[in-house]
């Protein structure tokens, strides 16, 4: 049995959304930034554009690059943490208001481009595929 078209497009337009909203905000230490607004506002936008265009699964690759730099990025704390400061603990970054600020907006960033490039790469394989 599938799933009728709207239902499978607004179950994918709430699973990326809420995964957006998630990765884009990992670094912030508190959930009530004013900067929690750049994913949520942001993926909405960028989710909404990507419903009304059906372009969804390109979508899903940008977030899935979203989401390996949100890995790259804790193991990149982890392997600073152990080898910067292996007497004593260093901070989470989400403790350090400025690099928070920049990594939220900089994986955002991530998303628009990884999105960009896949829109681009889409078009292109669909002009290939028509001549």
């Amino acid at each position: 049995m599938s799933l009728p078209d709207p239902l499978r497009t607004a179950v994918a337009v709430a699973v990326y959304w809420t995964a957006i909203a998630l990765g884009g905000s990992v670094l912030l230490a508190a959930p009530t930034s004013p900067l929690v607004a750049i994913p949520v506002l942001g993926g909405g936008a960028v989710v909404a554009h990507a419903a009304r265009a059906h372009r969804l699964v390109e979508l899903g690759y940008a977030v899935g690059t979203m989401w390996v730099a949100v890995l790259a990025l804790s193991l990149g704390g982890g392997v600073v943490d152990v080898v910067a400061a292996p007497d004593g603990e260093i901070a989470p970054l989400a403790d350090y208001p400025v690099p928070a600020a920049i990594g939220t907006v900089g994986l955002f960033g991530v998303l628009l481009v990884a999105y960009a490039a896949f829109l681009r790469r889409s078009a292109e394989r669909d002009a290939a595929a028509s001549d």
